[in-house]
């Protein structure tokens, strides 16, 4: 703890926020004074050297190989597995890899890839699941309805010349704002807090009592854009409603550190249930959307960067630890109540990003520098392995009990107890932000590193397979898994941290230059609708 300063109390973070929100709302005037009135994409030239332009074609050439893959054995469906290349419909039969690859798609300019998901989207029946009744709320949000959001906003911002068919975008404006109509009826009537599952063609939900925090607390962004869009906020009041439990947490007991919560909901009363939680699976993107709802609209959304900023200094003063022998270090225990267990697993390196986000937008150094620690820990653990890649779970010890045959030793105080490579996002997402707000070449070479590791071990002559183990030669083999977030998260976060300058880019506020977009969890980018921060 001694690297880093406290933000504060929660209190006093409460009032430097306020002066931040206020300050921001004042400045809107003299910003939109000189705002034109549309950004397009050549008023953010794209100056690359011939090692970035040779780093994005292949990683371009990587999509396209995948995407080849995908759409000659299981187009339509959700999910190639590219070693056996046979097909899966995990998420309800709605072309999950499809839809999810649809933003990455405009982004890298396919046009082609473009137009057979907008028709595949146009022609889909979205009263069908394959395989059950249901679809899952939280993934659908994050992967179909987000990607469907982003790419309208990209192809009527600084994609505009791209698939200009007006029968395509009507159909994939029709087919957002209804499936918007679908997972608004996950909402219970009486408490407004979502269930997990919902039957679009009956709109019905399962009967499920609880819910995690990420399944009530990652559909802010998603809802309030498709409100924004349509001119209809009941998107956004409904996700709002279900936001309050979690920004005014019941019981005392569901919140053991200030801003920090169990990840378990109560679906009738809102009540948090239990004190286990982390900064990983079933909590991650609730803490992410609270600083990424300000960045959406401050004007509305302001109270929620105060509480992210209580979970963010209770994390540095309360949760953070450093393996023993690397105090420049930073891992994030899960925790019990007030018991910690020095274990992380790989969704929770998102966070290093989240901070750097948090202290560009504050112009806060003590969050960037702690943000900075958690990428340059992923960063070594990296550079341990075999293959060049990181385990699904790692552990620490912070002191080291020494004897004459087992003498301290600051390599082995970090272990990668499962070394399992599921080809996610978030290490690659932390190191987008730590170059964003550094410009240090050594997070651009690391991302670089990762991705001709993945191309070496994990490509496969239809895909991207995920692997058995970090630390064996080969991989340990190829698991015969290539989720949608290869496409979405992925392959755009390496090709964002090589590109250098775009208007969806993550800024750096304390530069002058205002974010425009945010990304939502699965890395689609979303338009802002209050003022640039």
């Amino acid at each position: 703890m001694a690297k880093f300063g406290r933000l504060g109390p929660g209190r006093m973070a409460f009032k430097v926020t306020l002066v931040f929100c206020t300050f921001s709302i004042l400045t809107l005037l003299s910003i939109l004074q000189f705002a034109p009135s549309r950004l397009i994409l050549s008023e953010y030239p794209v100056r690359l050297s011939p090692l970035q332009i040779a780093r994005t074609d292949a990683i371009v050439a990587a999509f396209q190989h995948a995407w080849d893959g995908y759409s000659k054995h299981c187009f339509g469906h959700d999910t190639l597995h590219p070693v056996t290349n046979t097909c899966e419909d995990d998420f309800g039969g709605w072309g999950a890899t499809a839809i999810d690859s649809l933003p990455t798609a405009i982004i890298f300019e396919k046009e082609n890839v473009v137009i057979q998901i907008l028709e595949f989207i146009a022609a889909l029946d979205l009263n069908k699941v394959k395989g059950g009744r249901r679809i899952q709320v939280f993934e659908v949000t994050i992967r179909h309805f987000a990607a469907m959001i982003s790419a309208w906003d990209l192809l009527n911002g600084p994609f505009s010349y791209m698939a200009t068919g007006p029968s395509l975008r009507s159909a994939l404006y029709a087919q957002m704002v209804r499936l918007g109509d679908i997972l608004s009826c996950a909402f219970d009537p009486r408490s407004g807090v979502p269930r997990d599952w919902v039957d679009p063609a009956l709109c019905e939900t399962d009967q499920g009592v609880q819910n995690t925090l990420a399944g009530v607390g990652t559909m802010i962004l998603e809802f309030a854009r498709l409100s924004d869009i349509t001119g209809n906020q009941t998107y956004a009041k409904l996700a709002r409603r279900a936001e309050e439990y979690l920004l005014r947490p019941q019981p005392a007991s569901g919140e053991p550190y200030p801003g920090l919560l169990g990840s378990f909901i109560s679906v009738e009363s809102g009540q948090i249930l239990g004190s286990q939680g982390s900064w990983g699976a079933l909590a991650d993107s609730f803490y992410e959307y609270l600083l990424k709802a300000y960045l959406y609209n401050s004007d509305l959304y302001c109270f929620y960067v105060e509480r992210w900023l209580v979970a963010a200094d209770s994390t540095i003063r309360f949760i953070g630890s450093h393996p023993y022998g690397h105090p420049e270090w930073t891992f994030l225990p899960s925790w019990d109540g007030l018991n910690l267990q020095n274990s992380m697993e790989s969704l929770s390196w998102f966070a290093g990003g989240s901070f750097i986000l948090g202290g560009m937008v504050t112009d806060n150094q003590t969050l960037v520098d702690y943000g900075l620690s958690i990428a340059d820990a992923t960063g070594a653990i990296y550079e341990s392995t075999k293959t060049g890649l990181g385990g699904e779970f790692v552990t620490w010890t912070t002191a080291c009990e020494t004897s004459d045959e087992n003498p301290c030793d600051p390599k082995k105080s970090i272990h990668i107890s499962d070394g399992r490579f599921r080809l996610r996002s978030e290490v690659l997402e932390t190191w987008y932000h730590a170059y964003r707000a550094t410009k240090d070449p050594k997070y651009r070479d690391w991302s670089w590193a990762a991705f001709e590791a993945i191309n070496l071990y994990c490509r496969t002559e239809t895909g991207f397979s995920s692997l058995e183990n970090v630390h064996a030669e080969d991989g340990g083999g190829k698991s015969n898994v290539q989720e949608s977030f290869v496409f979405a998260e992925v392959m755009k976060y390496i090709y964002l941290i090589h590109l250098e300058t775009a208007q969806f880019h993550v800024q750096d506020s304390r530069a002058g230059t205002k974010n425009t977009w945010v990304f939502n969890t699965e890395a689609h980018p979303l338009r802002i609708a209050g003022p640039p921060q």
